[in-house]
């Protein structure tokens, strides 16, 4: 019921009309199957909705009558299907005894974590290894360069030092995927993330055993695989441009956040991770273009750019 409210409010955002308009302000606050309503709105603290229900209508033929209502404000989204549609899904939520209030604060909280602006959301440091020493944090700025060598193989290199082993697609299709480091390395731009990343250049925290064994090691390490896997097969099979952060849906977010609950990486705003992949995937595509290239990063802006080997930094 949260999902469905959800694209309703959405619809009415796009329409570009007024919620106030909803309802019926000229009938009386006594009318027979009103009631009111208390709510947080600063400018509607008390509203009126119909919640007379037909008492000969089961559960199963109100969620029929709900969805012949959606699928008319599908065909034809106006104030006046906008209209019924809520008259019955407030039936069918008073029906199921269910808290509209609560929804709307759910809903409140998913429109803060991905659609509000990163700048608005006065986001904390989010710097996970913040109080440690340097060999033990992410790099504030770092380059990685991605380089091929004679033979054919490539090698990322950073501070001069080749790190981790030579890059395969792991595949039986060559997919360009031995570039996914560059996943790793935006999730560590812009989430401040990456127990890969931490693991390939040394700086784990080892200082604090808990936090080396729990965040920085063996499961979480596969779980940044894994998620950077999934979202490679997603693009790949679908043909999902995911440079472009429309086409990161929101059920995709949900289950990233199923990926990584437990873990420090939890905190970040959703937001935080449609950035973390456009920029992964524009990185990504320039790497592939080139067959290497130099990343960098930098974790006090959270951004992640491309340079060329020729000096053309994008």
């Amino acid at each position: 019921m949260g999902d469905i409210f959800w694209y309703f409010i959405l619809i009415i955002i796009v329409k570009n009309i007024d919620f106030n308009e909803l309802f019926e302000s000229t009938e009386s606050f006594t009318a027979v199957g009103n009631e009111l309503l208390i709510t947080d709105i600063i400018d509607r603290p008390i509203v009126q909705v119909n919640s007379n229900i037909t008492a000969s209508l089961n559960e199963e033929e109100l969620f029929i009558k709900l969805i012949n209502r959606l699928v008319r404000l599908n065909e034809e989204s106006n104030l006046n299907t906008l209209r019924n549609f809520l008259d019955v899904y407030l039936q069918f939520m008073s029906f199921l005894e269910l808290n509209l209030l609560e929804i709307v604060e759910r809903n409140k909280f998913k429109i803060r974590d991905r659609f509000i602006d990163i700048n608005k959301l006065k986001l904390p440091e989010l710097c996970f290894d913040d109080g440690f020493d340097s060999d033990e944090q992410l790099p504030i700025n770092f380059e990685v360069h991605i380089i091929k060598k004679s033979n054919g193989k490539s090698y990322l290199k950073w501070n001069n030092v080749f790190i981790g082993s030579a890059l395969n697609d792991n595949h039986q299709d060559s997919d360009n995927y031995k570039y996914h480091d560059v996943f790793h390395l935006a999730f560590a731009a812009v989430l401040h993330w990456s127990p890969t990343f931490r693991a390939l250049i040394k700086h784990k925290r080892k200082s604090e055993p808990s936090i080396d064994e729990n965040q920085d090691s063996g499961r979480p390490i596969v779980i940044e695989e894994g998620l950077s896997a999934w979202l490679f097969s997603m693009s790949k099979e679908n043909s999902i441009d995911f440079t472009q952060a429309d086409n990161i849906s929101y059920d995709l977010l949900k289950t990233i956040r199923i990926f990584v609950k437990g873990y420090e990486v939890e905190k970040c705003p959703l937001q935080l991770w449609v950035k973390a992949i456009t920029l992964g995937y524009s990185v990504f595509n320039q790497v592939v273009e080139n067959e290497g290239g130099i990343i960098i990063g930098n974790r006090k802006e959270r951004t992640l750019k491309y340079k060329s080997f020729k000096g053309n930094e994008t």
